[in-house]
């Protein structure tokens, strides 16, 4: 016994698209347990044409116009869901007959909480291009990491682990299935991936045609996927698909690898640019120790001459000062010795006065008397 599948199909006032990917569930090579048709405020008649296709597993739910993309609807499939395995279809892609079959195969091992497929983008022109990416390897889990990489229906989940982490954001303004996917895988999800592409996304809000060229172009190419030998020639159309994928894929691994070499090869320069750089820096480095040992030297040579031209200078003031002292010395003894002569001039100025008035008085007198006592020392008197 497998693993059951519930599809919720959000939509808004997109009855035409929203019909025929509901036939594209029922249309299933695996059977899915219940479709449900989350219709967001639509008043087209979106439910009653659902319901009008007389399928049981099939439920319209109409709900209340949501806010922007009215994420929050989306959680009604996993409350209402009684499968273990819940996945999401925009009301304009289609599944390609096996989706249920080839991502069943990885269900059925109850190994993995979330089964991605690869997705194939239809252009107005019918060009197709390969979406997906497996984020079980690291480069391709890093790139996701930075932007989806893949449309809606391409993951189906676990129900009990959706409902773990709290399902859709109703906040989002945008990009909620990104934010979902993040989160189970934050939370440990276990991934694998189904090889095969088995879902048709039609990228809506860059789809720029007219909505009855839309609603053409998906009808054909569903009944091109409900036509044995059309659906045989797309296999091989999308094997061409793939082969430029992965041609596309290997020419950039090969630039991935050439840059590699290249940025190998840079980093080399780069190590020797630096090393030589390290060189050139420890060479100035010694030079400028060499320059600054010698400035050092040369201080300290002009300091000690400095200091000994300081000191000469300091020991002929202290000669001059000791000249200059003893010149004072000298100068000083002069100054007495000619105070004391002059004394002694005074003095003898003085008795040679006194004698002279003397002598004139006795001279005056009766010198003759004593002219012969006097006259000696007059000559004395007169030589001195």
């Amino acid at each position: 016994m497998g693993i059951d599948f519930t599809v919720g199909v959000p939509t808004h006032d997109r009855r035409e698209t929203t019909l025929l990917a509901v036939r594209s569930v029922l249309d299933q090579t695996r059977r899915v347990a219940a479709v449900i048709v989350l219709c967001d405020g639509c008043s087209d008649g979106t439910a009653d044409a659902v319901r009008a296709l007389g399928d049981p597993r099939v439920t319209a739910l109409e709900l209340e116009k949501g806010p922007g993309y009215a994420y929050a609807h989306r959680n009604r499939a996993l409350e209402l869901a009684e499968t273990e395995v819940v996945l999401w279809l925009a009301d304009d892609d289609l599944l390609m007959p096996d989706h249920l079959e080839r991502i069943g195969e990885l269900w059925d091992s109850g190994r993995y909480d979330l089964v991605q497929s690869n997705a194939l983008m239809v252009a107005p022109d019918d060009a197709l291009t390969w979406m997906g990416a497996d984020w079980s390897v690291p480069a391709l889990r890093e790139r996701f990491e930075r932007h989806n990489t893949n449309p809606m229906a391409s993951i189906s989940v676990r129900r009990s682990l959706a409902l773990e982490i709290g399902g859709w954001d109703g906040s989002c303004p945008r990009a909620a299935d990104w934010d979902l996917w993040r989160r189970l895988l934050a939370a440990g999800a276990r991934t694998a991936v189904s090889a095969e592409p088995t879902h048709l996304h039609f990228r809506a809000t860059e789809r720029d045609q007219p909505w009855a060229d839309r609603v053409r172009q998906n009808t054909a190419w569903l009944e091109r996927l409900e036509d044995p030998g059309e659906l045989s020639r797309l296999r091989v159309e999308l094997r061409r698909v793939r082969e430029l994928r992965d041609a596309a894929l290997l020419e950039r691994a090969e630039a991935a690898e050439s840059w590699a070499r290249q940025l190998e090869r840079n980093a080399a320069d780069e190590r020797s640019w630096r090393e030589q750089l390290q060189r050139e820096l420890e060479q100035l480095q010694r030079e400028r120790e060499q320059q600054h040992e010698q400035e050092r030297e040369q201080r300290s040579s002009e300091r000690e001459r400095v200091s000994s031209e300081r000191d000469d200078a300091l020991a002929r003031v202290n000669e001059l000062d000791a000249a200059l002292a003893d010149a004072r010395r000298v100068l000083a003894d002069r100054d007495a010795e000619r105070a004391a002569l002059a004394a002694r001039l005074t003095a003898a100025e003085a008795e040679a006065t006194r004698l002279n008035t003397a002598l004139a008085r006795i001279e005056a007198g009766r010198w003759w008397q004593l002219r012969a006592r006097l006259l000696p020392l007059a000559r004395r008197l007169r030589r001195t």
